[in-house]
């Protein structure tokens, strides 16, 4: 279904500004900023988006809508083991491609505003908990087929996976080096027995 031209404009305004989000952060970001990037008129803006936090909300439903189809296609592999390492590996891979710079807009409003903005909390709060969720999945299916990846309950593994990822972002957004973040999942990998 083609979208409308206020669709295509509601969305560059979304997208553009989310590149700005990951680099500057919520509170840093301003409308001028905005409106500089976007080219859009600050009536334009106010047409579609009360305002920035309005905005701001607009953007991690966009992201997280487009991270957990990532996460479906990113869960590839011959077993569920597999799948997790494939998706942690994906995940590598799109941090690459950004150089490291922003690292991940989920953590990072976390960090910034997960104590003073319930609404975004709760975005990232389902975020974590539906990935959580899909690897510890794909841990109990490991062990019901008689492999389990470790001692460690299901459920509390997936939130150490999750957990791990996320430092590892981290680490490599500050040293600008793929190595931080690979050793996470190097140990990842022994954790789940590969």
């Amino acid at each position: 279904m083609r979208k409308s031209k206020g669709e295509i404009t509601r969305d560059n305004i979304i997208k553009t500004t989310r590149r700005i989000l990951v680099a500057k952060g919520f509170h840093n970001t301003s409308i001028n900023d905005i409106i500089n990037a976007t080219g859009v008129k600050k009536g334009n803006l106010y047409y579609y988006f009360a305002g920035k936090e309005d905005l701001c909300f607009a953007i991690l439903q966009d992201a997280k809508e487009e991270f957990f189809s990532f996460l479906d296609q990113s869960f590839q592999g011959n077993d569920p083991i597999d799948k997790i390492i494939h998706s942690c590996e994906a995940i590598l891979q799109e941090q690459q491609q950004q150089q490291f710079v922003g690292g991940c807009l989920f953590g990072n409003v976390a960090l910034e505003m997960s104590d003073c903005n319930e609404r975004f909390a709760a975005v990232i709060h389902e975020v974590f908990t539906t990935w959580t969720e899909k690897f510890a999945n794909f841990l109990e299916e490991a062990g019901e087929n008689g492999s389990p990846a470790s001692r460690v309950p299901p459920r509390q593994l997936a939130k150490t996976l999750v957990a791990a990822i996320e430092g590892g972002i981290m680490m490599s957004r500050v040293s600008k080096s793929k190595a931080d973040l690979e050793d996470c999942l190097s140990a990842l990998k022994i954790m789940l027995g590969r």
